[in-house]
């Protein structure tokens, strides 16, 4: 994936518009749209700024690895990643239904264990 669809896919997911984006990091407005149309690429320094506020790798945020979160200082496995991409999708009914469901499967592991 490219660096200007998961800017927009970070952006969107914290309910941010490219005006509000551009001011948290000092730019002009349009700056995010022209990351995000791949007329611009963002300075190392500009980069960085996003990998902080999204709190995602650099490496993530360019497409080089889909490792989204680091673990102290561990990168999650990538069924992690891909699980916490999909639940991130959800919204919070289904999320809540989700959690339910995960503790409803421990239950039955540990009361098979017994």
């Amino acid at each position: 994936m490219n660096f200007n669809i998961r800017l927009k896919q970070l952006r969107q997911k914290h309910k941010l518009t490219q005006s509000e984006l551009a001011e948290i990091l000092g730019l002009k407005p349009t700056a995010v749209s022209n990351y995000e149309s791949r007329r611009n690429e963002p300075s190392f320094e500009k980069l960085i700024a996003l990998s902080r506020y999204f709190d995602v790798s650099c490496d993530y945020l360019l497409g080089i690895s889909d490792a989204y979160l680091p673990v102290g200082g561990e990168v999650l496995d990538k069924d992690i990643v891909d699980f916490f991409n999909l639940y991130q999708q959800l919204d919070s009914n289904n999320a809540a239904e989700l959690k339910n469901f995960a503790n409803y499967l421990l239950y039955k592991q540990e009361s098979s264990n017994e």
